[in-house]
Formats: structure tokens, sequence, C-alpha cells
């Protein structure tokens, strides 16, 4: 386990986390999308109004979600905003009804509502999951980071498409006791937190699926820079639940606490890549936007000529 002390421990069903948005949409019935803050949580919801879908929040950091109909898409989730390194206990269930269509060809398009969610690097996140594995769903760590425009996924549970396929491999990283493929990808001309943009997107795609446990993102970030794929300054990061083409309903409970230390679930890294970080003017110095310090941090301290290591808290820092 890395030497990190703040955690974000998630449990959640469903999918991936996205913020969609709003305009030009015909809802047939359920909730409208919305994003805003609800008993001290900043919460989004989004559908595309193709299906029925109820989204409620709760007390605190409790949300639902009732879906039915086997059509349209939709995402919701409760957070933070700005997000920050902090410990999260939730409890959740989630059932999912009927066969979720499976995708054939290229990952399922997404609309993204910039929305700013801040959020560390140094967060780890224990995932406690139930995905229907015969469906087309995704649990992940989701976020996007600006300058450059960067759309990233940490993917720990999906159904039966897997969307690395016919993504550009970048190598693989050992984290919290199983191994991710990574990938890169770029969209062209794609909606984004930026509006249409053309962007890179990073995925780390955990081998053997699993159903609980820790994700530690600093790791995967650390491994996507080692092969040249740079993250920016950090936008939202979210764990929500989404559904596509299906029925079911997710409970979610999201509180935070403190973390007394290390934590469980982690170990060390491993990384292969299959390419090498671009250098640049600063030879062994971490380039614009890399990381260049923080506990744990066994990289480039200094930063290219142009740039500044920045401290962003005790875990991370960047050049900026």
């Amino acid at each position: 386990m890395v030497s990190f002390k703040s955690l974000l421990a998630v449990a959640v069903a469903a999918t991936s986390a996205a913020a969609f948005p709003f305009a030009n949409l015909t809802e047939r019935s359920g909730t409208a999308s919305s994003t805003g803050t609800n008993n001290g949580f900043y919460y989004s919801f989004w559908t595309d109004g193709a299906g029925a879908v109820t989204y409620t929040n709760g007390a605190g950091g409790q949300y639902s979600v009732q879906w039915s109909g086997n059509a349209g898409n939709f995402v919701g989730g409760k957070g933070w905003n700005p997000g920050a390194a902090r410990f999260v206990s939730s409890t959740s269930s989630y059932v999912s009804r009927h066969f979720l269509k499976t995708y054939q060809g290229h990952l399922l398009q997404r609309n993204i509502q910039p929305q700013r969610q801040q959020a560390s690097q140094s967060i780890l996140k224990s995932i406690r999951v139930a995905l229907n594995t015969t469906s087309r769903s995704y649990l992940s760590v989701y976020g996007w980071t600006t300058n450059p425009l960067i759309e990233y996924y940490i993917l720990e549970d999906f159904g039966t498409y897997n969307p690395g396929s016919g993504l550009s491999a970048k190598g693989t990283v050992t984290s919290d006791g199983g191994t991710y493929n990574i990938y890169q990808t770029q969209r062209v001309n794609q909606p984004s937190i930026q509006g249409t943009a053309t962007f890179y997107q990073y995925w780390s795609i955990r081998q053997s699926k699993r159903g609980s446990g820790t994700v530690t993102t600093s790791n995967h970030f650390n491994a996507w820079s080692k092969a040249g794929m740079n993250l920016g300054s950090h936008n939202y990061q979210i764990v929500a639940t989404e559904g596509y083409q299906s029925s079911g309903s997710a409970s979610i409970t999201v509180s935070e606490g403190t973390s007394s230390g290390g934590g469980g679930g982690g170990g060390g890294t491993t990384t292969t890549t299959t390419s090498t970080p671009p250098s640049g003017t600063g030879g062994a110095c971490a380039a614009l936007y890399g990381q260049c310090g923080g506990q744990g941090w066994t990289g480039a301290t200094c930063c290219a000529s142009g740039s500044t290591c920045k401290v962003s808290n005790a875990y991370y820092s960047q050049c900026l």
C-alpha cells in the first residue's frame, strides 16, 4: 500500500461517471436533468429522456435511482464540488433487471456538461459493487483535466463490452492487487467540459473485474505520466451510477470521515509501458502539468523551464 493517508471509499453500484449537457432534451418521464447541492453534497443527474428514470436525493449523502423501459442512457450521483482528498464511506444496493444492449463498435458517445469539481490526484477509492455481468455497464473512477483537456477512466468492472477494444495500448500498471491495461485514444470534435473539442481519453482497465477493493488513483496517474500520458489541472472527479438500455435500481449513501492511517487493499505499483514520456526542455525534470512531488513520489522533483513545482497537498505537487 502506498503511504497515502487520505482515502475515498465508495461503495457504489452500476457504472461510470459523467456529467452531460442538459440542453435540447426531450424528457419522457421521471426526473429532469439537473445539478446542484443537496444536504451538503454536490449532485449531478443527466438523462437523455429516452427511458423512464427517477433520481431522488435523500438525507446526507444518500441518493437513489430507479429506471425502466430498456431504453436510453442516464447518469447521476452525489459527491463534492470542488473535490478534495478525503475518506468517504458508503453503502449501496443495485439491481439490474434486464439485459443491457450489447454495444457493437466504438465506445458510446458521451456528452459532457462543464461542471467544475476539482479533485486531488492522491485520492484513494475503495469500491464495492454489484454489476450485471451480461450488461453494458461500467464502474469507474472518472474525471477531467484542462490544459491539456483530458478525459480519464479507471475502470474496475464492466459488462460484456470492453471499452479498451480497438484502443491504443500503452502498457500496464499493477496496483491494489490487480493489473490494469492502459489505453489512450483521441476524441475528435466531441463534447467535453469545454464544449465541442478534440482531446485524449486515458483508460486504466482492470484485467480481473472485481466487486470490492481500493483504487489508488495516484498509481494510475503516475503510470500514465510514465507512458507520456500527462494530465493537466484537475477539474471534477466522480463515481456515479449509469444505466444504458436497461431497467434497474440503485441506492447509494456516501459520507465523509477521516483516515487513521494507511488503509487496506493496496501495495506497491509495477508499471510497464510501451512508450516513454516526451522529453522536455528540463531534461530529467517533469514537464508542464506533470507531477513533481508529494508523499511517496519517487519521480522528478524539478520542473521544465517555464514552470514551477506547486504544492497541491501533502501527497501531490504539480508543475504549473
